[in-house]
């Protein structure tokens, strides 16, 4: 299998994961907040949303500055909405790494703010690390589902709420 299939295995095996997530989403809850510290539950749910972007941004371009492209997340106000916008991500980001020749992947690339560094990696880690990135928010929505009554849904075996594997 190549680095572009296992990146694109991954996506899709995160991907139905998280449309399980999606599909749960209290729209009534977006301003509930976890903690003072903590993203709001509508924020933290539309980054999960928009995270396979990143395979796209990894692979066609060489840096994120937040300085000069701050993030403006699309606004959803249904399920329908939030899943036909996952899937335009999920979309977007099998064909930018389809496309991608095998080279592109260990090309560097920069997340920064202005001068300030944040981190350089290759374009094959960038896309990793969103992964991750997806597993780790899909979690915390996991946490604040818990604590509003919402079933948690199963992400890699069963939950409290759903037993079976």
């Amino acid at each position: 299998m190549t680095r572009k299939e296992q990146l694109q295995a991954q996506l899709a095996a995160e991907a139905e994961t998280t449309r399980k997530f999606i599909q749960a989403f209290p729209f009534d809850k977006k301003e509930y907040q976890v903690h003072e510290k903590s993203m709001k539950l509508g924020d933290l749910f539309l980054h999960v949303v928009d995270l396979p972007l990143w395979a796209e941004m990894a692979v066609t371009t060489n840096e994120l500055d937040f300085e000069t492209a701050p993030y403006s997340p699309k606004q959803l106000n249904s399920v329908e909405e939030a899943m036909d916008y996952f899937n335009e991500c999920v979309s977007k980001g099998m064909t930018a790494l389809e496309q991608a020749a095998d080279s592109v992947f260990d090309e560097e690339w920069t997340l920064r703010s202005g001068s300030k560094i944040h981190f350089v990696s290759t374009k094959e880690d960038v896309v990793r690390v969103a992964h991750n990135q997806t597993v780790h928010h899909r979690a915390q929505l996991g946490v604040n589902y818990r604590l509003l009554g919402i079933p948690v849904p199963p992400s890699y075996g069963p939950t409290a709420d759903y037993t079976d594997f």
